[in-house]
């Protein structure tokens, strides 16, 4: 190629690009001076530059997220952003928020709706993001924790202000509650959803950080929200519209189901269990008319399943034997009711399965394994967990562990982190329920093997859990016989009473944990460091 030259005559001017002066960019100024390219003075709480030019100053960053490497690039910067983005919102963004918002949109956002589609995630939480700050930093926090957990691997949650990405995200969280309290005296209709939506984001964020007390107290505000504008849970077909958007009523609702399984008390679907859900007749036979409503069913018989299953599963022995007749009638109770939802459901997967797309196959399949899981459950929950009759399920657990290979086998890409249930509840129910430790063994190792985020269940921690209940078991002598079901029939019985009534509590620096449990009616206590390698 040759060199360009100077061939302009008289009245022609020569084109030369212009270039911007090199230098480093400030990065201590406001964020009003930076997103204008203006040197700021950086006067302490508002910059003279903003206010004496009537402008508002937006405030400084106080922490900012480590650059890009050149070399050796980490996973959280293969994520440009995207194109347009800036012009979509209408108040100053800087370069890392930006970065944060497009990994949501290119990773977050389709890892949240891995098991199920969701309107909320897929359509109104970026709507949201793009129009209200609040929702936007909120939406940036769960990126930064989201982003950092996973190009480490998704270890074991825990929250680390030494760490960029964590501080980062904690002010971005803090921005959103401080643009939040300024809208509490306005008449703003919407302020209402936005308010819902951040709570429902804070939820997940302090999930993602290990911090459950908090993440159980956003979530319980929202409910209270919802119980008070007397929202209903409804079907699709529902004549009254909730006053709030459906879709983050839903969202609202399954955090609550997930939250039972933790002793959570306080209950949106408590108040709607009477709702009727939406079926159709095919050939005189009840079915689900798709997979949504065959999940709301389920979710309507969940939570006082679990409530039922965790209360029964915290007595002692000698308190389950004085109450065993009652507990025995709820137990029946509770039973009829799954397997009347199975019924229904059964026919749905005999003959819509294979006219169902991929996801929603999926979706299926794992609405079939929260069903399995229940009906087990509840058929053993009163069993001690040495007890010999626990043999006779042995296969069922078998069958269910092959379920949840079933559907893992189907995610070409496993999501790091879901909203949904999937399969952490099913195998740390195996690898805790089952009196075969080969199984058993199973399910922790398929725990191990996928390191993910369910809501609040962590991957890590109930693997960590189980195996320090099989401690427990070998510490007080009630292990099973080793061996498979049918070698189990030929050796003597082992009737020292296993451990009942398990319960975890996390230490406030979160690298210890507690298991307390009962051993006959005596409680005992077993401390365990939480490893994060």
């Amino acid at each position: 190629m040759s060199e360009s030259s100077d061939t302009s005559g008289p009245g022609q001017s020569t084109l030369v690009p212009r270039r911007r002066a090199g230098g480093k960019r400030s990065v201590t100024g406001c964020r009003t001076c930076r997103a204008r390219h203006k040197k700021c003075d950086e006067a302490p709480g508002a910059c003279n530059n903003c206010t004496s030019t009537g402008r508002r100053c937006d405030g400084y960053d106080q922490h900012r997220l480590p650059r890009a490497s050149k070399t050796n690039t980490p996973l959280q910067t293969q994520f440009k952003i995207m194109p347009g983005l800036a012009g979509g919102v209408h108040w100053m963004m800087n370069r890392e928020e930006q970065r944060c918002f497009s990994f949501f949109h290119l990773r977050t956002m389709p890892a949240m709706v891995g098991f199920f589609d969701s309107a909320l995630w897929q359509q109104l939480i970026l709507q949201m993001g793009h129009e209200e700050p609040a929702v936007y930093h909120a939406i940036v926090a769960l990126s930064a924790l989201h982003q950092n957990s996973e190009s480490q691997g998704m270890p074991l949650s825990k929250e680390d202000l030494g760490n960029s990405w964590h501080r980062f995200a904690l002010e971005q969280s803090m921005r959103s509650f401080s643009l939040l309290h300024t809208r509490r005296a306005s008449h703003d209709p919407r302020l209402r959803d936005v308010t819902l939506l951040c709570c429902l984001v804070f939820v997940l964020l302090e999930w993602l950080r290990g911090q459950y007390d908090k993440a159980f107290g956003h979530l319980r505000n929202g409910i209270q929200i919802l119980n008070e504008l007397g929202v209903m849970v409804t079907d699709e077909s529902g004549a009254r519209a909730p006053p709030v958007e459906r879709d983050l009523v839903i969202a609202f609702a399954h955090l609550d189901i997930q939250s039972a399984q933790f002793g959570e008390t306080s209950s949106l679907m408590e108040g709607n269990a009477g709702q009727a859900v939406a079926t159709s007749q095919i050939d005189g036979t009840r079915t689900f008319r798709n997979v949504s409503g065959a999940r709301e069913a389920l979710n309507h018989i969940l939570e006082p399943v679990f409530k039922f299953t965790n209360s029964a599963q915290a007595l002692s022995h000698e308190q389950v034997a004085m109450q065993y007749e009652s507990l025995y009638q709820e137990q029946i109770r509770r039973c009829a009711e799954v397997n009347e939802f199975a019924q229904t459901f059964n026919h749905f997967r005999a003959t819509r399965y294979y006219e169902l797309s991929a996801k929603e196959q999926r979706g299926a399949d794992v609405i079939h394994l929260h069903q399995t899981t229940t009906s087990l459950n509840l058929e053993t929950c009163l069993l001690d967990s040495n007890d010999p009759l626990l043999d006779t399920y042995t296969s069922r657990f078998e069958h269910l562990l092959a379920c949840v290979e079933e559907v893992t086998d189907k995610f070409p890409d496993r999501p790091s982190v879901c909203m949904d249930m999937g399969v952490i509840p099913p195998l740390f129910f195996i690898a805790t329920g089952c009196r075969s430790y080969r199984v058993r063994e199973q399910a922790i190792e398929a725990l191990q093997s996928w390191p993910h985020r369910e809501g609040p269940w962590d991957s890590n921690l109930a693997a960590r859990i189980a195996t320090e209940i099989m401690k427990v078991e070998s510490m007080t002598g009630s292990m099973p016989p080793s061996g498979d079901t049918e070698e189990l029939a030929s050796k003597p019985a082992n009737n020292t009473a296993g451990p009942r009534g398990v319960s975890v509590t996390i230490t406030e620096d979160q690298d210890h944990a507690r298991l307390s449990y009962y051993v006959g009616n005596e409680r005992n206590e077993r401390w365990f460091k939480l490893d994060r390698a």
